[in-house]
Order: C-alpha cells, then structure tokens, then sequence
C-alpha cells in the first residue's frame, strides 16, 4: 500500500500506536464494528465463545492493514 502512514511503532513493547487522526479514525470505527458485531451476536442468541472467536478473527484480518500503514518494522522495543 501506498501513502501516508496511519501508524507508528510503539516505543515500548510490540506493536504500533495511531499517528494521526487518520489511525485514530481507524481505531474508532474498528471499536465500533467490534462493539456492534458482539451486540447483534449477543442479541441473536449465539454463544460466548462465538463472540470471541468472531472478534478474534476480525482483528486477525486488520492486523495486515494496520502493519501495512505503519512507518516502521513492528519488533519488541525495551528501550
């Protein structure tokens, strides 16, 4: 992917941090589909573990994007 980057590489630890109102805008609405795909789960009767699994796996499908608009390696940083 090409253009600016949403993320950074967080300082400490593993992983990345938003950058600018872009990666914020991303945490937002993916916060928001994680709440609602629970609520309709949870409201359709489906079970605990369902839930998860579903969250799991939408957050295993945004972790290329967000490793894609970040500038940087994601590597543990001690220091």
């Amino acid at each position: 992917m090409t253009g600016d980057k949403w993320f950074r590489p967080k300082r400490l630890g593993y992983g990345a941090t938003p950058d600018n109102w872009k990666g914020w805008a991303f945490v937002v609405v993916y916060i928001a589909i994680v709440v609602v795909l629970a609520l309709v789960l949870i409201a359709k009767g489906a079970a605990a573990w369902l839930v998860v699994l579903a969250v799991l796996a939408l957050t295993g499908a945004t972790i290329p994007l967000i490793k894609a608009k970040t500038d940087g390696d994601w590597r543990w940083r001690w220091h």
